[in-house]
């Protein structure tokens, strides 16, 4: 699994929105457009966003929807996703104002070809825990599964997810099933950060809370079933832009 897991253009930018990094419930799919852009292009690009942005603001069919940037790496990479919609949402997006702000950040793009992802959200085995901002910060996980394996790595995740209930984690966290759009079977998972020590917690402590609400024994086992599973694991981490992103207030039921 190479770039394209996490690569996606704005090309497709008029279709993008999102609330918070979670869900409405009832309406699971996201869809994610990911790009880079040349070098050299940031601050053009950026202000092509903007444009497409306050053209948005203007319509009456608003989706909300949040721009992120990568926190690494030599070209300006970016990540415009809407979540909490059901299918047929994407028939009918908003369509105001697309085609000069397209145009502009089209030219700018690496001549990697942009790439659009729809994913799932997987409320069974995720977890608000005690937040509800909207994260500055996230760490993006991509896992990759070896075929016919994503029935042994969703059991774990299901067991994962009942036993870290148990022993009281608060800590957010969002799973995700990539649907179209890319190789699979593909899971994503996001992780709100507070800020970079954050990222300092992995394999070793959720093990640790693992033991602790499973024994060592069974946590072990829960483990290997999880990595057995696994292809290839791609992790990142991207800065929430409030500046290029919009937030309109949601009529009816949802974030």
């Amino acid at each position: 699994m190479k770039g394209s897991s996490f690569n996606v253009a704005i090309l497709t930018i008029s279709l993008i929105a999102i609330s918070r990094l979670v869900f409405a419930e009832g309406s699971s799919m996201a869809r994610l457009v990911f790009f880079d852009g040349k070098s050299g292009s940031k601050a053009s690009l950026e202000e092509a966003i903007k444009k497409q942005t306050a053209l948005r603001a203007e319509e009456k069919n608003q989706w909300r929807w949040l721009t992120w940037e990568y926190a690494s790496g030599e070209v300006p990479r970016y990540c415009v996703a809407t979540f909490g919609h059901a299918w047929a949402d994407f028939d009918h997006p908003p369509a105001g104002g697309q085609a000069d702000s397209l145009a502009d950040a089209a030219s700018m793009l690496s001549p990697t070809p942009p790439v659009v992802q729809y994913f799932e959200h997987l409320e069974e085995v995720s977890d608000f825990g005690t937040q509800t901002n909207t994260p500055t910060l996230v760490e993006i996980s991509i896992f990759q599964l070896h075929y016919g394996k994503t029935s042994q790595f969703y059991a774990a995740l299901r067991e994962f997810h009942e036993a870290l209930s148990r022993g009281g984690s608060v800590e957010r966290h969002e799973w995700f099933e990539l649907r179209s759009g890319g190789d699979v079977p593909q899971f994503m998972l996001m992780l709100p950060r507070t800020n970079w020590e954050a990222v300092d917690t992995g394999a070793d402590l959720l093990l640790k809370r693992l033991e602790d609400s499973l024994g060592k024994k069974k946590a072990d086992q829960l483990f290997e079933q999880f990595t057995s599973s696994v292809k290839s694991h791609q992790r990142t981490m991207a800065q929430l832009r409030p500046d290029l992103s919009l937030l309109p207030n949601r009529k009816g039921s949802g974030p």
